[in-house]
């Protein structure tokens, strides 16, 4: 997925203090650790994956 704004500076900013390669693994490293986030562009996929996981839990709960 394409970065937003956020995610261009960020990454920008890790690059020039790690060095390319590196300040690119830090930067994919902090966003699945969660000590980043909205760093990429909201697309149709994870809207419905985030839908479905909702719906998921609530049949949990009802006893599905």
């Amino acid at each position: 997925m394409p970065l937003t704004a956020k995610g261009k500076k960020i990454m920008k900013s890790m690059k020039k203090s790690y060095g390319a390669k590196k300040g690119k693994s830090i930067f994919y490293a902090s966003e699945n650790k969660g000590t980043i986030d909205d760093v990429h562009e909201k697309g149709v996929k994870k809207a419905v994956k985030k839908q479905m996981k909702s719906q998921g839990s609530a049949k949990a709960k009802a006893g599905y």
